[in-house]
Formats: C-alpha cells, sequence, structure tokens
C-alpha cells in the first residue's frame, strides 16, 4: 500500500496486484473513453438501471412511513423526539427534512437519496477491489455489488441503511489511499466516512476493527510505523464526532432494538443477501478470492481485504449473546461492499475473459429470483426474505381509497391496534390533502408529545364531537370492528354508532360507522 508497493507492482496480467501503472497513452485518450474504460464505469451504470427500476412502485412501509413523519416536522420538532427516541437516525432525519422540503414526499422522491447512495457505493466496491486485486477484480466487484438483491431493494427504501452501506465503502476506498500516499486531505476524507457510519448506524463502526488489523498487517509489510498513528487519530476523530448520536443511541437501544429475534448465523446472511443460492456463491467466490490470492505478491493486501470483511461478523455475534441482538438482517448490509470485493477477486482467478463473463452471468441467474421477489408490491415489508415474511402485508394505499370514494365532510377516524404498524400515517399519507377526517380519540398528536406515537383521551365518551360519521381503521382483518378497540372507546362508540359497512383490503380493515338518529 505504500508508494513502494504500487509502483514497483507487476502488470496485472502476470500478478494482477492492485491498480496498474498508466500506460503511455492512456492520458492522451478522450475522456468520454477513459470513463468508459474505467473498472466503475458500468457496473454503476448497471447499479443505476437497477436501483432505478420501479423505485416508486412497492407500497410504503412502516419503517419508511416513519422516516417520512419525521422528516415533515419542523427542525425543532426532529430534534425534540430524538431526545427521546430514534436518535441513531437523527442524522438521516434532518436530511430527508431538508430533502422532502425540496423535492416532496412521493415514493420515488423520497426513496431517490437511497438510490443515489447505493449508486456512489458501487463506485467505491469497484475502486476498491480495483485497488487491491486488479482491474478485472474491480470490475466484477461491482457487478457483483449492483447485483446483490439487497442492494437494489435498500436502494430504493427511505432508510438509512444505503447511506452505511456507502459510508462503509468509501470508508475502506479512503483507508487503502491514506495507505497508499499518506496525507492530511486522504485522511480527512476518512474521518468524515467514519463519522459518517458512525451517524447512521452505530454497529457499523465495528468495521474499524477489520480497518485496524488492515493497517497492522500493511505497516508490519511495510516496515512502516506512521500510518497506525494516522489511523489512530483519523478513526477516534470520526467516532468522536459521531459520539453524541453513539452515545445517546445507546442510552435508546433498550427500547428500540430488544423485539429483534435471535436467528442461526446463516440464516441472516442470506437474509442480508437477498438470496440462499447468491449467498452460497459470494461466500464460494470469496473464499476462492482470498486463497488464490495468498500465492501472489499480493498476499497481504488479500489478508487486509479477508479481515475487513470477515473480523465485524464474529464481534458482532459476540456482542449479540447479551439482552440485544445486533447480528441482524439489516445491520449488516456495511459488510457487502468488502465482501463482494472478495468474490470479485474470486472471479478475477479465473482470468479468461469469456469464464469471468460467464461467471457474472450465473450471478444474474442467481439473482433473477430476490430481484423480482424484493420488488413486489408489498416487498419492502419482507426484510426477512428470502425465508418467511415477518407478518402479513399491509396495503395503505388500498384503504385510502375506499375512504377517500366514501369521504365526507366532518367525517371522524379511529385508528385501533398497536402504532408501530403504522396504520393511521400510512393512510394519511395515501389520502389526498382534502380528505384529512380528525382523529377523535387523540388527546395528543406524535408532534406535540415529541414522539413517534400520539396519546388518547383518558376518557373517550369526551373527546367525541357528535360527528356524524367515523372511520374505523384496524390492522388486522375482522368482521366486528369494535372489538377491535380498546373497551372504553368501543362502549363509548356502541352507545352512539352503528356499523353501516366493513371493508376488507390486504391486511386492514375499513369500517364506516354512522351516528345514530
Amino acid at each position: 500500500m505504500s508508494d513502494r508497493a504500487v509502483t514497483t507492482d507487476a502488470l496485472p496480467a502476470k500478478t494482477d496486484a492492485g491498480p496498474p501503472p498508466p500506460s503511455p497513452g492512456e492520458h492522451r485518450r478522450p475522456f468520454v473513453k477513459r470513463v468508459a474504460l474505467s473498472a466503475w464505469f458500468w457496473p454503476t451504470a448497471f447499479a443505476a438501471l437497477a436501483v432505478g427500476w420501479g423505485i416508486g412502485s412497492p407500497e410504503m412501509w412502516h419503517d419508511e412511513l416513519v422516516t417520512v413523519d419525521v422528516a415533515t416536522r419542523s427542525t425543532r420538532q426532529i430534534i425534540g423526539m430524538l431526545a427521546n427516541v430514534d436518535a441513531v437516525h437523527g442524522t438521516y432525519y434532518l436530511f430527508m427534512h431538508g430533502w422532502t422540503t425540496l423535492f416532496g414526499t412521493s415514493p420515488a422522491a423520497v426513496r431517490l437519496p437511497s438510490a443515489l447512495a447505493m449508486i456512489l457505493a458501487t463506485v467505491c466496491v469497484a475502486l476498491v477491489g480495483r485497488r487491491v486485486f486488479g482491474q478485472t477484480a474491480g470490475v466484477a466487484a461491482g457487478f457483483v455489488f449492483a447485483l446483490v438483491p439487497t442492494v437494489t431493494r435498500f436502494g430504493q427504501e427511505t432508510r438509512s441503511y444505503a447511506f452505511v452501506v456507502l459510508a462503509a465503502a468509501a470508508a475502506t476506498l479512503f483507508l487503502l489511499r491514506g495507505l497508499e500516499r499518506p496525507g492530511w486531505l486522504r485522511w480527512a476524507a476518512y474521518v468524515l466516512a467514519v463519522a459518517g457510519i458512525g451517524l447512521v448506524n452505530v454497529v457499523a463502526l465495528t468495521l474499524l476493527l477489520g480497518h485496524g488489523v488492515a493497517v497492522l498487517v500493511h505497516c508490519w509489510r511495510e516496515r512502516r510505523w506512521w500510518s497506525l498513528l494516522w489511523f489512530t487519530l483519523a478513526a477516534a476523530a470520526g467516532a468522536g464526532i459521531a459520539a453524541p448520536v453513539i452515545l445517546r443511541g445507546m442510552k435508546q437501544a433498550g427500547r428500540q432494538i430488544s423485539w429483534i429475534p435471535d436467528s442461526a448465523p446463516w440464516i441472516v446472511w442470506e437474509q442480508a443477501l437477498g438470496s440462499t443460492l447468491l449467498a452460497v456463491a459470494v461466500t464460494a467466490l470469496a473464499v476462492v478470492g482470498i486463497l488464490t490470492h495468498l500465492r501472489r505478491d499480493v498476499a497481504a493486501r488479500t489478508v487486509m481485504a479477508a479481515v475487513i470483511a470477515v473480523l465485524p461478523l464474529p464481534v458482532i455475534l459476540l456482542a449479540s449473546t447479551g439482552d440485544i441482538n445486533y447480528f441482524f438482517s439489516k445491520y449488516l448490509l456495511f459488510l457487502v461492499p468488502a465482501w463482494a470485493v472478495l468474490a470479485g477477486a474470486g472471479i478475477a482467478a479465473l482470468r479468461r475473459p469469456p469464464l469471468v463473463a460467464a461467471t457474472l452471468v450465473v450471478i444474474a441467474a442467481l439473482s433473477v429470483p430476490g430481484q423480482l421477489a424484493l420488488r413486489d408490491e408489498f416487498s419492502h415489508g419482507w426484510y426477512t426474505y428470502p425465508q418467511a415474511r415477518a407478518f402479513a402485508p399491509l396495503s395503505y394505499s388500498e384503504a385510502a381509497r375506499v375512504i377517500e370514494a366514501g369521504y365526507q365532510p366532518g367525517d371522524g377516524l379511529v385508528a385501533g391496534g398497536p402504532w408501530w404498524w403504522m396504520h393511521e400515517p400510512g393512510v394519511r399519507y395515501y389520502l389526498p390533502a382534502d380528505v384529512s377526517p380528525r382523529n377523535v380519540f387523540q388527546q395528543r398528536s406524535a408532534v406535540q408529545r415529541d414522539e413517534l406515537f400520539g396519546s388518547d383521551c383518558a376518557d373517550p365518551a369526551r373527546c367525541l364531537r357528535d360527528e356524524p360519521r367515523l372511520w374505523v381503521l384496524l390492522p388486522t382483518i375482522t368482521d366486528a370492528p369494535l372489538t377491535g378497540l380498546p373497551k372504553k372507546q368501543a362502549a363509548a362508540l356502541t352507545g352512539r354508532y352503528d356499523v353501516v359497512s366493513v371493508t376488507h383490503v390486504t391486511g386492514l380493515t375499513v369500517a364506516l360507522l354512522q351516528r345514530r338518529g
């Protein structure tokens, strides 16, 4: 990784040992041609098409609705809420607040930042692969990354996971650049990338353990230890920037992620890649990439790449032996870039272009079932794919169409069931602005409480204002809608209203109540 290593590496055709020196005529090529021949261009172009395909089509789901709900609050209101909950997503919420102010809250608009983050992450993956294993490996790594179903899936989700992936991929790229030619600008870029990781996902900071071991390997190989000091200072500075978010997030962890169930490590890995067969293929290719390159003069760099990809996994698994499980598929997405690089090295070991191309075609074929499943109408709630769904899908848009079709001015709304299904915000998201029934039993809204959910009246009967009609919304299928409400609310309605219609949509019940007399 030193200047000496870069300038004395043999050509990739002989050793595949990292980025080759430019040929004498390379700088005289037209800019467009240089870009087209770069390791990152074609994988990134493919990633842009894959992530952009149908970006606005899937139904918004619980987590995305939380993002929209929080992002559309004022900055003061967002900061007030972060003191109580979701501090780990605070940076993302504030960014999305500015984004939605400029571009609106349509599904495509709010998902576009994640798409752009995954596209940029593809650039980083290809450049890392080229830097460590050569041009062919860089191109292959970029394509492998773009073909992983969860890359396009979370590149279309209004949450911060794509930003975590980008920050992790960029941090590894900046680390390699800093080790090759130390300088404050290069290490400053690494500081910002590390800070970005900490600001959007604390678990992903385990990547620094792999980075640290990689730096030790590099320093031992080069017999230069200044890079260790550079790394230590940069990593500490990056973590220090994110420290307020990290500390607040740790205090809120028990409330926010204590629900995550334990799963077998391989099951979680399948979910992290969005495909059983692809998980097998990527893992096998990564092993091939490590073993074949250990026998070359890039052995040290191969070890560095391997520890970056592998070391965080046992650390996160060990940390999950307590009351909180951090070994969760969405929390492991930050490792996909590193594994794609190793898989790219495995493909590059085939050397012959037809074999390389054929292997990428096989990877593409293996990804098709996952790509299709994770673009389904209700795919965004299927974060456990390829295993069974964790819950039945909910169609807020269908429920909204039912209410919109029958709405009359003065109608009220009653939302029963746990708030975390986000059925009321979800239906309101899909309703037009002029259809806004009052939540008759809500005493204080989520915004007023600096929370993710509101609070109901202690005495429901006193909160009614003699609305002529009420819409009852439940996150379940039932023909007796009042039984799905708290007893006091059901009693207040039973004495004044009759159920005149019950409509079932996907996962939800919409009932219309008419006031007696």
